[in-house]
């Protein structure tokens, strides 16, 4: 899902699984196409890492009435076609507006206009202790989620993004589809800025995991069984600038809106919510 800042909304909220964004323009003294410092004309170190923290603000869970802010530490370690990152860590390596999720990834298939990767990440789940209207629903267990995610550039600066995304635990976790495109704005050769917008379609499985009410619970929810199909469409924009060779900081925004049976569910108080992220790293050795 895609989200602004944790980015899914459901997420944009949301992984370093995702595919890297495409170049958008040939290297320059600050930052190359990617929003990262441009490299020297020989190749590029193979290892590559980044650490920080980052400071966000969004909603407490998909569709909560309720806000939570947060500072936690941002890093990811990059070694050829392999990369382990926290969550938005890897924007910090500038890999574009796309999904932020924690997790280990590797690139299966690269050129100059298309990316396929695969990649693992926990999914920590929801319990009914981060919103009081979860008391007494049956708790969304952590899980082990695979993606397989492609990217095509259309141009220099226009790009599309696709990704497929599945419990393999077993544990009611289901699987979840993303669409999006996106767009990269030179703002300078320091900073560019990166515009986004996607769609998130998921199984009936993460649905009534996520979003539905069983019958004869606890609470006082009536019984909710939602069942597959469009569930969120969020947009996005992002900054990201060199300070210097080493120094980067980023700033972004999203917003998501849940969609069919997830926004008529008993648990959505606010189906439209943003957040706001921001973050500074070091980075070497791009």
């Amino acid at each position: 899902m895609l989200v602004l800042g944790n980015v899914p909304l459901p997420a944009w909220a949301q992984a370093a699984d995702a595919p890297s964004a495409p170049t958008v323009l040939s290297a320059a003294p600050g930052l190359d196409g990617e929003g990262v410092m441009a490299a020297p004309a020989a190749s590029p170190p193979a290892f590559n890492y980044a650490l920080g923290l980052l400071v966000s603000n969004g909603p407490d869970y998909a569709g909560g009435g309720s806000r939570k802010t947060g500072l936690r530490p941002a890093w990811a370690i990059e070694y050829g076609r392999f990369r382990v990152s926290s969550s938005r860590g890897s924007a910090f390596l500038g890999h574009g507006l796309s999904p932020r999720e924690s997790g280990a990834s590797a690139t299966l298939a690269r050129s100059d206009q298309f990316n396929l990767s695969a990649s693992l990440r926990i999914d920590r789940g929801r319990d009914e202790s981060d919103a009081p209207i979860l008391t007494g629903l049956p708790s969304v267990r952590a899980t082990l989620r695979g993606r397989l995610s492609a990217g095509y550039a259309l141009t220099p600066r226009w790009s599309l993004g696709a990704g497929l995304s599945q419990d393999i635990l077993g544990r009611d976790g289901g699987a979840q589809w993303t669409t999006s495109v996106g767009y990269t704005w030179p703002l300078s050769e320091q900073t560019r800025m990166s515009f986004g917008a996607g769609a998130t379609f998921a199984d009936r499985t993460y649905l009534r995991s996520h979003f539905g009410v069983p019958a004869g619970g606890v609470g006082a929810l009536p019984a909710f069984d939602p069942g597959a199909g469009l569930y969120s469409v969020d947009g996005g924009v992002e900054v990201m600038s060199a300070l210097n060779r080493q120094w980067v900081a980023l700033a972004a925004v999203r917003a998501s809106q849940l969609r069919g049976d997830a926004r008529r569910s008993p648990l959505t108080i606010e189906p439209t919510g943003y957040s706001v992220s921001l973050g500074l790293a070091y980075r070497c050795c791009r």
